[in-house]
């Protein structure tokens, strides 16, 4: 039995409150090396003006013993909120994390194990799947950078640029998805990662000038930039349950992205860069967006519940799902099955919205088809019951 925390966790609520108890609940769980469940444990939850809607799960929340509420009186943004938690941590690490996530088992010990063992790493991220059933892991996430920006905007203006952008990411998530032991990556994301709570006060630990997004791609450039690494660790695992939190406000936080993400830029290439940066995306927001034509898409209308797809040819095959036709940012899963169907407690978790599903032979790469459904009707609700229940025991 300890009193002392070793992890502190820390959470930025905005209109989140019932995940965010989730979550807490949720990591209560998690067992440390020498540590009974939930012990060494503590968390800190900045509300970013939520307003009184959030009152009960805030008043909820200050009930849990070892849960510290702090109240901010304006929405500063997720960057200073996080700064803001980090500043009342206790424990000798934290675990920076988004209330829209839930822990698998044993993920904190063996993130914790991997800092311990690798001194020069700088900050530890989990495998991570877009559902509580394992079933679609969530694309790596790559530092933005001068030569993958104009990959993505030939990509999304030309057929042949589309596919060799999309055939090489998907390379790259499978080589990740598949592996076995922790690696350096270019950039952890910011959803969930573990760091100390020294490394994290030294450098805020994000940027409090970046609105939304990017401050995860900031603060691993400048870790990298002291000598750091930032890495991957399969053996760790999460559930992110995706968009949840900024699908709340989607115009507000795409206005957010495109001034985050000059911003990074900048700071990563200087004025010069910034102005090739700026120049890419201006003219990718005016390209004529063919680049997703490199493979014809089946459009097979709206869904309840999830369709059964046959899978040309034989063998294994990457079956990837998004909600762009460009597959710039998909989820996938390796399978074998020729027919294809998303488990409904899969689907019934995925918010309303068009979403497209390719699949793709597993050596070559070659696209073998792609869909495109719409789902319709609401996700299934995260609470606290269910994520503390459903996850960490799977």
């Amino acid at each position: 039995m300890t009193d002392t925390p070793l992890i502190t966790v820390l959470i930025v609520n905005w209109r989140s409150g019932a995940m965010t108890r989730g979550l807490v609940a949720n990591v209560r769980r998690q067992r440390l090396p020498g540590l009974e469940a939930g012990e060494g444990i503590d968390f800190v939850v900045v509300d970013n003006a939520s307003g009184p809607d959030e009152e009960p799960h805030l008043e909820a929340l200050e009930q849990d013993p070892g849960v510290k509420v702090i109240r901010s009186e304006q929405n500063s943004g997720y960057a200073s909120g996080m700064n803001l938690a980090a500043e009342h941590a206790t424990g000798r690490f934290v675990l920076v994390s988004n209330p829209d996530v839930m822990l698998f088992r044993g993920m904190l010990a063996r993130m914790l194990e991997h800092l311990e063992e690798h001194p020069r790493c700088g900050l530890v991220g989990p495998k991570s799947f877009l559902d509580p059933q394992r079933f679609f892991q969530l694309p790596p996430n790559e530092k933005p950078s001068l030569c993958g920006l104009l990959s993505e905007t030939l990509a999304r203006a030309f057929p042949g640029a589309g596919e060799r952008h999309a055939r090489a990411r998907t390379r790259r998530a499978v080589e990740q998805w598949t592996a076995t032991a922790g690696v350096p990556v270019t950039q952890v994301s910011g959803a969930s990662f573990l760091m100390t709570r020294e490394l994290a006060l030294e450098l805020g630990p994000f940027d409090t000038r970046y609105p939304f997004y990017f401050e995860d791609a900031d603060l691993c450039l400048r870790l990298h930039r002291k000598g750091f690494t930032t890495d991957y660790c399969p053996q760790a695992e999460l559930c992110h349950f995706f968009n949840r939190s900024a699908g709340q406000d989607p115009e507000a936080a795409m206005s957010r992205y495109a001034v985050s993400r000059r911003l990074f830029f900048k700071a990563r290439y200087g004025l010069l860069g910034s102005w090739v940066a700026n120049l890419l995306l201006s003219s990718g927001s005016h390209t004529s967006g063919r680049g997703h034509e490199f493979s014809k898409v089946e459009e097979l209308g709206s869904f309840e519940s999830a369709p059964v797809l046959d899978v040309p040819g034989h063998g294994a095959y990457v079956a990837e799902l998004a909600v762009d036709p460009g597959f710039v940012f998909a989820a996938g899963r390796l399978d074998v099955t020729r027919r294809f169907r998303i488990p409904d407690v899969v689907w019934e978790g995925l918010v309303e919205a068009k979403y497209y599903v390719r699949f793709l032979e597993r050596r070559s790469y070659t696209v073998l088809r792609t869909v495109c459904m719409e789902k319709v009707g609401a996700p299934k609700p995260v609470t606290a019951e269910t994520a503390a229940a459903e996850l960490v025991h799977a």
